[in-house]
């Protein structure tokens, strides 16, 4: 699902005092080549009783897949997709509902990952390829966004190996979505249960200010400095131009937005 960033998400944006960059985990256990490891982080605006998963993932990569076009037909589609694992150290079962938005800057644009279970399939195999009629699940148990909130996520002891949650978080077409788009993020939401009020700067032309539900959000950000007629399965890196390519944030979902005029994706806080 792709959309025009509106008013709402801007605003959000400008909001002070929300974020903080992420610090690489120290906990390497079962970490696999390639693979890059988030802890939570306190923020100001986490009140008593948040709680946050910790995340690992590996860079966007990008795919031929077999899919359909717009009119249903059979066709080859390119998938970008995120690999990522979560874990939980809070001591007790919490569900994990994630919502993955991918925002590029130039164009703007906002796109929601698309579980499609044809292409979620397809994706799956090739990142586990020990998956069989007797072993579905393989060796990952690699889950879409839809499937992984249908359990809860366990909770690893503080000193055990952590009990690892495997994911797919996937995007189709965006070279038609977002042409020639260098730089990107992607916003995850539902790896923490914390939401904050937040009051916006006075809006033109009433100069009142609005309030905001924001969520305890990580942002990942990456660059792509390739073109959409050669693409590669590893174009795509993090961006560590300005600093930390993780942060965690408090930030409107990207539910709210559904119409209005295109407006820049968020700057780095």
């Amino acid at each position: 699902m792709t959309h025009r960033p509106d008013r709402r998400r801007f605003l959000a944006a400008a909001l002070a005092g929300a974020a903080a960059p992420a610090v690489l985990a120290q906990e390497t256990r079962g970490l696999q080549p390639g693979e890059r490891p988030v802890d939570p982080a306190d923020l100001p605006l986490d009140r008593a009783g948040v709680w946050t998963l910790h995340f690992r993932y590996k860079p966007p990569r990008i795919m031929e897949v077999d899919g359909f076009d717009a009119r249903g037909n059979p066709a080859r589609q390119t998938a970008w997709y995120l690999w990522y694992q979560v874990y939980n150290r809070s001591g007790e079962p919490v569900f994990f509902t994630p919502e993955f938005e991918l925002v590029t800057r130039n164009p703007p644009t906002a796109n929601l990952d698309e579980p499609q279970p044809y292409i979620f399939d397809q994706i799956k195999r090739f990142e586990d390829r020990n998956i069989t009629p007797e072993r579905p699940g393989g060796d990952q148990n690699l889950m879409s966004t839809i499937q992984i909130s249908r359990r809860p996520i366990p909770p690893s002891l503080p000193d055990a190996f952590p009990r690892l949650v495997s994911g797919l978080a996937i995007w189709t077409n965006m070279a038609e979505r977002a042409p020639r788009a260098a730089q990107f993020s992607i916003f995850v939401t539902g790896l923490s249960n914390g939401v904050a009020t937040q009051q916006s700067r006075p809006v033109p032309p009433s100069n009142e200010p609005i309030t905001l539900i924001t969520r305890k959000t990580l942002r990942l950000d990456f660059i792509r400095p390739t073109d959409d007629n050669r693409p590669e399965p590893t174009d795509i890196r993090p961006d560590t131009g300005n600093g930390p390519a993780e942060t965690w944030l408090y930030r409107a979902s990207g539910r709210l937005q559904r119409r209005g005029p295109a407006a820049p994706a968020e700057p780095k806080q």
